[in-house]
């Protein structure tokens, strides 16, 4: 029994993990001035059809390239095994004082096979805002 548990513990370590940022830490911005942010991915499996939608606090808001409802990778919306690239967007966050913006991010992908279905996965990220 506990050789079948084992090879569940290895393969689970082993199962993709999929998209995820490099870092979860923005560059800081400027309260009450738009600026561009990067969010930089990593993945351990192809992905393709990539969309990602940011949102925050009511002090915060967000604007994507393009007027679009998304962004994407910079080079298009796949990313292979192994690879890096980052998503950009416009962010304003309004405080009175110098604090943390926590953001929240949705990477919607799929696998890129045939008729995939679309997956999507949450992660927080940090963003610095000096006042």
């Amino acid at each position: 029994m506990s050789g079948s548990n084992s090879t569940t513990a290895a393969e689970a370590r082993k199962a993709p993990k999929g998209p995820r940022p490099v870092t979860r830490m923005l560059q800081p911005i400027d309260s009450g001035e738009s600026q561009w942010v990067r969010v930089r991915w990593k993945t351990d499996r192809r992905i393709c059809d990539v969309k990602v939608v940011v949102w925050g606090d009511d002090e915060v808001e967000i604007n994507y390239p393009g007027d679009r409802e998304f962004t994407s990778f910079s080079r298009g919306d796949s990313l292979g095994k192994g690879k890096t690239d980052f998503t950009a967007f416009r962010v304003e966050a309004d405080y009175d004082r110098s604090s943390w913006a926590l953001l929240e991010a949705r990477i919607s992908f799929t696998d890129c096979g045939r008729n995939a279905p679309a997956r999507s996965k949450d992660t927080t990220l940090m963003l610095p805002v000096r006042s």
